[in-house]
């Protein structure tokens, strides 16, 4: 473990993460899951990626999952994997364009960043959706067309979000499901908005998107 001593580490809890040239490593989860933890550092250093660090720390140690390899969960709001590696479970990160899971957490920071903008910026508390939680939509957002996004109080596996365009008619329509993660990849303007909690609602101006609050979103 010697080529680890030169490099920086981070300690979140009583866990530390140390890198090589191209992983980042966990040591002490092999008590929570019989296993450590590696990502590929993909130009990521551990400082960037503290909050992902932190959020799996918690998660393994607080809610004692029985991780196997293949193993999916939701962090944040998009969708990692554990990948069994001889003694690691390397985390891998969905990239629907590959249709299935590659190395790094790049993407699934670039998305906490864009959700945590929006919401310092308005003062509210994120409320992170389930990556495979539902979405009700109009049909025609799957066209392009502009998706104006309201969230309603829901149960689980409802994520309380509904996406519609203008041209939506509710006597000759219906609504149709769609999962976060989903819509995510279908309409990656709107992923900036999603950890909003109930009760906001983003309406689209030509390019400007004009966020609201109503209480009775919340009431209702």
């Amino acid at each position: 473990m010697g080529f680890f001593s030169r490099n920086k580490t981070l300690k979140i809890r009583n866990i530390e993460f140390q890198s090589d040239n191209d992983y980042h490593y966990s040591k002490g989860l092999q008590s929570s899951i019989h296993k450590e933890i590696k990502i590929a550092k993909t130009n990521l250093t551990l400082e960037e990626l503290k909050p992902i660090l932190q959020y799996l720390v918690e998660f393994i140690q607080d809610e004692k999952p029985a991780i196997k390899n293949g193993e999916k969960i939701t962090c944040f709001s998009w969708s990692i994997l554990f990948h069994e590696v001889a003694d690691f479970f390397e985390i891998l990160e969905v990239i629907p364009e590959q249709q299935g899971f590659g190395e790094g957490l790049n993407r699934t920071l670039h998305i906490l960043k864009q959700q945590l903008s929006v919401c310092n910026q308005l003062k509210a508390e994120p409320d992170f959706p389930q990556f495979d939680q539902i979405v009700t939509i109009d049909p025609l957002i799957k066209t392009g067309l502009q998706a104006n996004l309201f969230r309603w109080k829901g149960d689980y596996p409802d994520s309380g979000w509904v996406a519609m365009t203008e041209k939506f008619n509710e006597e000759t329509m219906s609504f149709e499901g769609m999962t976060v993660g989903q819509l995510m990849t279908l309409r990656p303007e709107i992923v900036q908005f999603m950890a909003l909690p109930i009760g906001f609602k983003i309406i689209w101006q030509g390019n400007n998107a004009n966020i609201g609050f109503d209480k009775n979103m919340i009431d209702n």
